[in-house]
């Protein structure tokens, strides 16, 4: 079990509108741990050094989500998606761009954990897969040509789920299973799946 700052609990509802499955229940971002960068060890051609963890990123617009039938709490920061934009967004580009991940592109030694911090207003969840693909929400699944879910994400549990100023432990062991024969480890949101970063591995003698 992953080790997470923020326990929430994720509603799982079948809206009539959009057929959207909602996250729900959730506390607010006062009752999280405060969002601040982390520090993880990395290492670069020049040794190891000391840079920001992954971080997950929305814009999402409290008023538009909350009244969606994702709402009543979906969306606890201000941003400046709707939630209609953001479903056309989606619809025609199968990702948002303000829903992402940095860095996308990070060098991190085998056998350290790194942390996760979601400065973002929704729940977002930080999860080593083998291979991308799709998430916990067939909708967003479908929308962002991601139509089967990857196992990995279906074997999320709550404490997976960061909320909102969350912050999460991505284990060692965890990545290193991931890790493909280039040493690419992957993680994505299990909800939002288009939220991917690709790691370089790299041995500590490295």
């Amino acid at each position: 079990m992953h080790r997470s700052a923020f326990f929430p609990t994720l509603a799982i509802a079948i809206p009539t509108v959009l057929a959207l499955s909602a996250c729900g229940e959730l506390r607010a971002p006062t009752d999280a741990t405060p969002a601040t960068t982390p520090s993880v060890a990395l290492s670069t051609a020049q040794g190891p050094v000391t840079i920001g963890g992954i971080v997950a990123h929305d814009a999402c617009d409290p008023v538009t989500f909350n009244a969606s039938p994702f709402g009543p709490d979906l969306c606890f920061k201000q941003g400046r998606v709707t939630f209609d934009d953001f479903v056309a967004i989606l619809t025609a580009q199968q990702s948002v761009p303000e829903w992402h991940f940095t860095s996308d592109h990070p060098t991190a030694r085998l056998g350290v954990d790194i942390l996760g911090v979601n400065v973002g207003g929704e729940v977002h969840t930080f999860t080593p897969v083998k291979q991308f693909g799709g998430g916990l929400i067939q909708i967003l699944n479908d929308l962002s040509g991601n139509p089967v879910i990857t196992p990995e994400c279906s074997a999320v549990d709550d404490d997976d789920k960061v909320a909102p100023g969350g912050k999460y432990q991505i284990e060692a062991e965890e990545l290193a299973a991931s890790v493909d024969a280039d040493g690419i480890a992957r993680v994505q949101c299990c909800i939002h799946p288009w939220m991917r970063t690709e790691i370089h591995m790299v041995h500590s003698s490295n």
